[in-house]
């Protein structure tokens, strides 16, 4: 019982400290080395939505999540490296075009392949994520707020 119940609130407590990146905007923070109790609400009540899903749609739903952060990744090399430059060198068109293109386009055919409900809960999640950073940020007029490490350690 007792190995079980660790095993069952090791995640959510380590998923209290991955929200300290995000603690500048208010919610997520973290005092004195402890996660507030935002933290483990929001952490709590996202896990208990495992109460109603099965093993497939919770691990379509995480999968969701890896997709597209992958297909981010390689949309933003694209951006970074071959649109934002000025005269790209012919060897620069595989390197940081056809091969990010054909990694975004393979994370995207896995992505639209996942479980439907974790599709429908995964972009829930987006639309709220990008909600939470509008109202932060003003309506994007702002720039979203930073981490202050001075006074850490």
């Amino acid at each position: 019982m007792k190995t079980t119940l660790f095993w069952e609130t090791a995640p959510g407590a380590n998923a209290t400290a991955l929200l300290f990146p995000g603690g500048g905007g208010g919610f997520g923070q973290v005092v004195d080395g402890r996660a507030t109790g935002g933290n483990i609400l929001l952490c709590g009540v996202v896990a208990l939505l495992a109460l109603f899903m099965d093993v497939t749609t919770s691990v379509s739903f995480i999968n969701f999540g890896a997709f597209l952060a992958f297909t981010s990744v390689n949309l933003a090399v694209i951006a970074r490296f071959y649109v934002r430059r000025q005269d790209p060198a012919p060897n620069q068109f595989f390197k940081y075009l056809l091969i990010p293109a054909l990694g975004a386009v393979a994370d995207l055919w896995l992505l639209v392949s996942l479980d439907p409900h974790a599709l429908y809960l995964g972009l829930g999640w987006l639309v709220a994520g990008t909600v939470y950073l509008a109202v932060l940020t003003r309506g994007f007029r702002n720039e979203p707020p930073e981490m202050d490490f001075s006074d850490a350690a």
